[in-house]
């Protein structure tokens, strides 16, 4: 039976209009494309920080998030003197299109320009583990702000030129794993997971993870992007009696998943949490009434909604400001855009630490950063040298997400 969607109200329609209407603008004028954040006429030579995402996939708000966190950061540092004695930060960013092949190239388009000094790359983990060759070739930093796969991090290239400034799944499928079994008491849980190096990435944390007293998996399934159906591996969950259902995926295959689960009886919708990518785009409007019958959390490490710190205030007023949204509520992609904003403040002081544009000097200065109050948290160090990571599981949260977009935390 086919199931009937509720009109969305004016508001809702006026603000996807809205967010409709700035993705647009982005994916017009963002290929390979450098957006000043101070005037034109600066007497001094930009720096400049690359980004590359999937601007041109129209469910994905990642990359327009992760682009207001960078302009946000970098009109701040800019409207202060900038960097090295008044050079202004401008950003060039390329669209992947989802393409690893792709990615791999831009990074490379985007490593040869002239005071780059870092790229920063976004929500799909396998493009960034496809990157890390030249960017170790290169010599030039490729900074996470999204990916969690741990090989993005984790790997045999000496000395490292992979950061991240975002959840790795080391810890955070640890918690996803840790959300079935205390809010939802589930023992034995089913995986979900593509055939990538994100999936691979967290069934590794899964295998790793499970022992005689924690929650036991003994169902994982796989699936490929562009799958039209996830119906086998969901039956898979349910025959072997699985109470829950640990699943790994971005907003098409969040979709997929929501809708099957809808159409069983009440009784054979179990609970899921989900990793971060499935909102990391336009799922609520995919999904519609189904979303209020399928019990998700997705996973998160930041939150502007009751957020306090002076960073996430500042960058919230300044997405509302500069793109027409009224609420906190209505900012989509947040963990992108607050990870994209302290990154960029983290290499604008290791630019200061170098005192060059030199990538290799820029590398070795991140690893040796002071203490730095961010939007996401305090960064007590945030790099060392046997660390890339910035983050850890203490910014864990889990959030719903409501039928207009919004991402409410939860207990």
């Amino acid at each position: 039976m086919s199931k009937q969607h509720s009109k969305p109200s004016e508001g809702m329609r006026h603000r996807l209009q809205r967010l409709v209407q700035a993705m647009t603008a982005l994916i017009l004028g963002c290929t390979a494309q450098a957006f000043a954040q101070t005037s034109t006429h600066s007497p001094h030579p930009p720096v400049w920080i690359g980004f590359d995402d999937a601007y041109s996939l129209k469910t994905n708000t990642s990359a327009m998030a992760i682009e207001w966190g960078i302009k946000a950061a970098m009109e701040e540092i800019n409207n202060n003197g900038g960097v090295l004695n008044g050079r202004p930060l401008k950003l060039m960013s390329t669209d992947n299109k989802g393409l690893s092949a792709r990615g791999k190239d831009n990074f490379v388009h985007l490593a040869g320009t002239k005071d780059l000094v870092a790229v920063l790359t976004g929500k799909f983990s396998p493009i960034s583990v496809e990157m890390l060759p030249e960017a170790h070739r290169l010599k030039v930093p490729l900074i996470s702000v999204w990916g969690s796969a741990d090989p993005i991090t984790d790997h045999e290239h000496k000395p490292s030129y992979s950061f991240r400034v975002s959840l790795k799944d080391d810890w955070g499928v640890e918690a996803m794993m840790n959300r079935l079994s205390s809010k939802y008491s589930v023992r034995q849980a089913c995986a979900i997971l593509p055939n990538t190096a994100w999936g691979r990435s967290a069934e590794n944390v899964i295998r790793q993870k499970t022992g005689p007293k924690t929650i036991q998996f003994p169902v994982v399934r796989w699936y490929n992007w562009g799958d039209p159906s996830l119906k086998e591996q969901y039956k898979a969950c349910l025959e072997s009696r699985t109470q829950g259902l640990l699943f790994v995926g971005n907003e098409k295959e969040g979709a997929i998943l929501v809708k099957e689960i809808a159409e069983q009886t009440q009784s054979m919708r179990i609970p899921v949490v989900a990793h971060w990518g499935a909102v990391g785009g336009t799922l609520h409007e995919m999904v519609g009434d189904e979303l209020s019958m399928v019990r998700v959390d997705f996973i998160q490490t930041f939150t502007f909604i009751n957020n306090k710190r002076p960073r996430a205030i500042y960058l919230a007023d300044w997405i509302l400001k500069n793109n027409g949204l009224k609420s906190t509520h209505e900012i989509p992609s947040p963990v992108g855009a607050a990870h994209a904003y302290d990154t960029v403040h983290l290499l604008a002081k290791a630019i200061d630490t170098a005192k060059t544009t030199s990538p290799q000097k820029i590398r070795d200065a991140l690893e040796k950063l002071p203490a730095f109050h961010g939007a996401v948290r305090h960064y007590v160090k945030p790099f060392t040298h046997q660390r890339h990571d910035a983050l850890d599981k203490s910014q864990v949260l889990f959030v719903k997400l409501t039928p207009s977009g919004h991402l409410i935390p939860q207990d």
